[in-house]
């Protein structure tokens, strides 16, 4: 057993260190991107950052930071599209709610306004309405059996077993809608000034102007154009290298 563990223990060191280079790279990575950061180079510092990013050290605070130094560098589309992807897992985040909302404030012109009830849905993750429709269903299921199992208690158990099925078919209903609008694609406008069209083709006349950060939904794609719209009255075409969108 002896001679087994130390097979081991040599096998899983290189994995290890491996392991603890990653991560010291990953943090010294992370240092020298705030750094530059702090002496107000924000371009440079949003390049360090997406570069964590995209070797997989991608943490809240990545994001967090890759936004805001985007933001502090003009680039309001693309940080309302960090701050977006980073608000699926951290929605009730207080910081991260504050700069999403002083860089929408930033944006001119037309853009989609969700209502308030979609709004309330996105303050809770996937994972937890899921949670939360699972644990009311089971809830209602462990009511139902002791019911059968103790029937001097049916009375008084029946009001509580009412109560956890009305609010598992509540919570199912808000997780149906919470995917309904998670998997809705949306498109943010990264250009200083883009056009929307009447039809996919530069020669049709524009129907409104959009701006940098600009969010709009997206109705319809073809080729490099995609259809979007503000709002019942606002829509149309926009090229796809004008935007970003949040969702395939």
């Amino acid at each position: 057993m002896k001679r087994l563990f130390v097979i081991l223990v040599f096998l899983l060191l290189p994995v290890l260190a491996g392991w603890s280079a990653v991560g010291h790279s990953a943090n010294a990575g992370f240092e020298a991107a705030n750094r530059l950061y702090d002496q107000g180079k924000y371009s440079e510092a949003a390049a360090e950052y997406q570069k964590l990013i995209q070797s997989g050290a991608g943490t809240a605070a990545v994001y967090f930071n890759f936004g805001n130094a985007l933001l502090k560098s003009g680039q309001i589309g693309r940080a309302v599209a960090v701050y977006r992807t980073l608000e699926s897992s951290t929605p009730r985040d207080p910081d991260l709610a504050a700069n999403l909302k002083f860089a929408i404030s930033q944006v001119k012109g037309p853009a989609f306004k969700p209502d308030r009830f979609r709004q309330s849905l996105k303050k809770v993750t996937l994972n937890e309405w899921t949670l939360a429709v699972a644990a009311c269903f089971w809830g209602t299921l462990c009511l139902l059996a002791l019911s059968k199992l103790r029937p001097n208690l049916y009375r008084t158990l029946r009001l509580y077993t009412l109560l956890a099925g009305a609010a598992t078919v509540l919570l199912a209903t808000c997780l149906v809608l919470a995917v309904r609008q998670a998997s809705t694609p949306t498109a943010i406008v990264i250009a200083r000034e883009a056009q929307v069209r009447q039809a996919p083709l530069e020669e049709t006349p524009p129907v409104f102007n959009v701006y940098d950060g600009a969010e709009l939904l997206v109705l319809d794609r073809n080729q490099d154009w995609l259809q979007v719209s503000a709002d019942a009255r606002r829509t149309g075409w926009v090229q796809k290298n004008h935007v970003l969108t949040t969702t395939p």
